[in-house]
């Protein structure tokens, strides 16, 4: 079943290619629904009394190196494989319009989707990896031929040389550690207590720090995600962001846990320096794509906060810090890719009828459109950590964790969230309070279409944050 959801985006990709270019938005579209009803009907039969991988799908590759095709699900992917099978059919009904060289998009979004779904299911490092990669060329297509702005190319090319710096860091580090264990299966290394040399694992922690990203690694971001559609900028800070951070758990947690217990001081410090530095560059930003893509550095860095605070903690403390922060940084996953996307999504369309997205070209617009005011207000709340919304029971989780092992980086992080408030809340009143500029009092609301895009991502805002457990039992079975 897998197997199946993994490839019928990239069946659909193939299947463009022999109808006619009209159709291709259409194919999109059931290509990622049927990823997304697999997914929906593997959470529904998750047994959650089950501590071992389920649903695996597992068979000898290339036996001379210890190569298996091995997939599954577990409390650590659950939960970011239903974000990304999610996100996919909105991507696609968000770019319902779009009209240029439409086979050729489509079939880059589909493309990405299956990197994604494999990324996130691939249980034996050498396919992992080939998702890993296959992500990283329909984005870079994605931004270079169809992204806004003259520096579009420029962006491109920056993400895609950071990222495959970083993938061939992380590449030879395996290379290396395959030597010693002669084997590249995550649970097998898992089991095994590797003992390598540090630099082994700083070349993988090299991969998954250039995809977060963290500083100071992470200047390619802002330009990639200011750059790309908004669709594309919804699977950039949707879900492409969480394949570092499932990685971390994925791969540093369990694979190097000497090295990260040694090391989790420093990875503290360069989160709390992202967390701190991703609220500056957020605050000075006048573009709206900026303000949000340095927001969303921001949020994604208090995940590798609570990585580090794992590594820190011991068997003797009063609270179990390895269950608060391996649950917040799962929780954080969802909750920050249902805010982040919808956001880029409202942007968006917000620069599509305005022609601008600057923080003072808008004034007023809770007068004129109120149904798109509301849905901007909630996902921007969510982002803040108002309670009873996602981002408030994700950031709980993480901070319980952290505050137990390291208070005073906790501490001083909190203040990334003070900024957080000033900048988003900054961002709601140029846009949405004051008069409207004539040019805006004409601006239509959300349509039928743009508003059952929103109500899924809105719905999920809500569940997550009043009822974390009925997600959160998804991940109870690591403990």
């Amino acid at each position: 079943m897998i197997t199946a959801l993994t490839l019928a985006p990239i069946a659909a990709a193939i299947l463009m290619l022999a109808l006619p270019e009209a159709r291709a938005r259409m194919v999109a579209l059931a290509g990622a629904l049927v990823s997304l009803a697999l997914t929906v009907g593997m959470l529904t039969r998750f047994d959650l009394a089950e501590t071992g991988i389920q649903f695996q799908e597992k068979f000898n590759w290339i036996p001379a190196l210890g190569i298996d095709y091995f997939v599954g699900l577990d409390g650590l992917n659950a939960l970011v494989l239903l974000l990304a099978a999610l996100l996919a059919p909105l991507v696609v009904l968000a770019s319902w319009k779009h009209t240029d060289r439409p086979r050729t998009y489509f079939a880059l979004l589909s493309l990405l989707f299956t990197g994604l779904f494999g990324t996130f299911t691939a249980l034996n490092f050498f396919h992992w990896f080939l998702y890993w990669e296959l992500t990283l060329v329909p984005a870079f297509f994605l931004i270079k031929l169809y992204g806004t702005g003259e520096d579009r190319h420029r962006a491109a090319l920056n993400f895609f040389l950071f990222t495959v710096v970083g993938s061939v860091a992380m590449l030879l580090g395996f290379l290396f550690l395959y030597q010693q264990t002669r084997t590249f299966d995550f649970i097998i290394l898992s089991k095994m207590g590797v003992d390598v040399s540090p630099w082994i694992f700083c070349a993988v922690l090299a991969g998954l720090w250039v995809k977060v990203p963290m500083a100071p690694l992470h200047i390619w971001q802002a330009p990639a995600y200011a750059a790309a559609p908004a669709p594309v900028a919804m699977l950039l800070t949707g879900v492409m962001s969480k394949m570092g951070v499932y990685g971390f758990l994925r791969l540093v947690v369990p694979i190097f846990p000497a090295h990260l217990q040694h090391y989790a001081t420093a990875l503290m410090a360069f989160a709390l320096v992202t967390i701190l530095w991703g609220a500056f560059l957020a605050l000075r930003q006048t573009d709206l794509k900026r303000m949000l893509a340095f927001s969303s550095l921001n949020h994604v860095a208090f995940c590798v906060l609570a990585v580090g605070a794992i590594g820190l903690a011991t068997d003797g403390a009063k609270i179990d810090v390895n269950a608060l922060a391996t649950q917040g940084i799962i929780l954080q996953m969802l909750a920050h890719g249902i805010a982040a996307a919808g956001l880029f999504y409202l942007v968006g369309l917000l620069e599509e009828r305005a022609g601008a997205r600057g923080l003072g070209d808008f004034g007023g617009l809770s007068a004129v459109t109120p149904r798109f005011a509301a849905a901007f207000f909630m996902l921007t709340f969510c982002s803040l950590g108002l309670p009873f919304m996602a981002g408030f029971a994700a950031e709980f989780l993480i901070f319980s964790g952290s505050f137990a092992v390291a208070p005073g980086i906790t501490a001083v992080a909190t203040l990334g969230l003070l900024a957080t408030a000033v900048f988003l809340l900054t961002m709601l009143q140029k846009i949405f309070t004051g008069p409207t500029p004539e040019r805006h009092r004409a601006m239509p609301d959300l349509s039928l279409m743009e508003t059952l895009i929103l109500i899924p991502l809105l719905i999920l805002v809500f569940w997550v944050g009043m009822a974390p457990a009925t997600w959160l039992r998804f991940s109870t079975i690591l403990f």
